[in-house]
């Protein structure tokens, strides 16, 4: 595995548990986490640069600043209301992972699934929509794209919703990402909203001090995550490095929130039986290549199909292992029984 997880130092490879490389203490203390972490972000301020016309100059500015793209009203209540009308349709299946108390459920929106639904197929085609997903990953490539539901206590048997990692602000990866909300209804505090710690996706002195000095202790961190290459900030953590509190994304339903998650975020707390309905988009791709891709289809198509069948590899597994993937297929109707 030596030559495999030398190669992976050149890619978006982020666990210090899994490589003995990205995790040794010694490369870090010389500097190797570091050297990555400001690497990949010079090539995404690159790659920023060459897909600035997607988006408005104030909007670049804001996610620069902040690491968020906000977009009120991107749908009508009517627009909602067709979309909502063809999950029916959708043919895809439905998906479900369990973390402490809470469901996150997704249908996986590709030409198939789509193909009988006209509004959804409109949506995914929306110049603003496609322009904004595309820049905040500096990617010139179309999105995963999924419907998904956050069920929250959904699991009686756990009590405590901290038992949810997504709930404990983390930043995803060493190197910008993006991930995106476009939410088809009303996000009260009471629904968990998604919170972000604005300006935090900025590579400050504080911050890469801060990196260097968890990269030389990572593969020994308690929490289970830290160490698999996704860092988890507490209050002190943020308050050390200047960064305000996190701020719930409470909107409007029809508001797309474009987020660079190599910032500070995480999963707000909710009542239990409380849910969220979205649209979420995911673009995560190597760091260290500088160029932003061409925008072929095709590759759409490519990915959507590698996806699906790295799935079924999963079922396979969890079949043979008398368990379920993760990722475990739901009935769809699961999602959306309490829509109209």
């Amino acid at each position: 595995m030596w030559p495999v997880w030398f190669l992976q130092l050149f890619g978006q490879s982020k666990s210090f548990k899994a490589n003995p490389f990205i995790g040794s203490r010694m490369l870090n203390l010389l500097g190797l986490h570091i050297i990555r972490l400001c690497l990949a972000h010079f090539i995404f301020k690159i790659r920023l640069f060459m897909l600035r016309g997607l988006v408005p100059a104030a909007t670049r500015r804001a996610y620069a600043r902040d690491g968020l793209m906000i977009t009120e009203g991107l749908l009508t209540a009517e627009d909602i209301n067709a979309i909502k009308s063809e999950f029916a349709s959708l043919h895809g299946p439905a998906r479900q992972m369990l973390q402490g108390d809470t469901a996150t459920q997704r249908i996986l929106l590709d030409t198939k699934t789509v193909e009988n639904c006209p509004s959804i197929k409109a949506l995914l085609k929306n110049k603003i929509l496609q322009a904004r997903l595309k820049y905040g990953a500096a990617k010139n490539h179309p999105s995963l794209i999924y419907v998904q539901r956050i069920r929250h206590g959904h699991n009686a048997s756990i009590k405590e919703q901290n038992s949810d990692p997504q709930k404990t602000i983390h930043s995803d990866t060493f190197h910008p990402a993006m991930k995106a909300w476009l939410f088809l209804e009303d996000v009260t505090p009471d629904k968990g909203p998604f919170h972000y710690v604005r300006g935090s996706c900025q590579l400050t002195v504080a911050r890469i001090k801060w990196e260097y000095k968890r990269s030389i202790n990572a593969t020994i961190e308690p929490d289970g995550y830290s160490e698999k290459g996704s860092l988890r900030a507490s209050p002190t953590d943020l308050l050390a490095m200047g960064l305000p509190a996190p701020e719930p994304m409470c909107v409007k339903a029809g508001t797309l929130v474009v987020g660079n998650t190599h910032g500070f975020h995480g999963r707000g707390f909710a009542k239990a039986s409380a849910s969220r309905l979205e649209l979420w988009a995911y673009g995560r791709y190597n760091p260290f290549n500088p160029l932003p891709g061409f925008g072929l289809s095709v590759m759409d198509k490519i990915q959507n199909a590698a996806l699906q069948r790295f799935w079924q590899y999963k079922d396979k597994i969890a079949t043979q292992r008398q368990s379920r993937a993760s990722w475990h297929i739901i009935d769809k109707e699961q999602m959306f029984d309490d829509l109209p």
